[in-house]
């Protein structure tokens, strides 16, 4: 299995990673502590808010739900 992580940006802009299972835990870890006011999301869901509004990362949960170009089908390390 490959996790889809999304790192949303304040001006739009995201970056997509696919993730091995093996490396999550410290890929979160890593964008929570080194990126704290972009947006992350995990396999569709927010893990941090960032700067963004609680509506705003409703909208992009939503943008993202059913759309495949938001979801990752190979590992992309290293991680961005």
């Amino acid at each position: 299995m490959i996790h889809t992580t999304i790192g949303l940006y304040a001006n739009g802009s995201f970056k997509i990673n696919g993730v091995l299972p093996e490396h999550l835990t410290d890929h979160i870890q890593y964008n929570l502590d080194m990126r704290p006011g972009r947006s992350f999301f995990v396999d569709g869901k927010c893990k941090n808010k960032g700067y963004h509004t609680d509506q705003e990362i409703k909208e992009f949960e939503e943008r993202i739900k059913n759309d495949i170009k938001f979801k990752a089908v190979k590992c992309t390390a290293p991680y961005v």
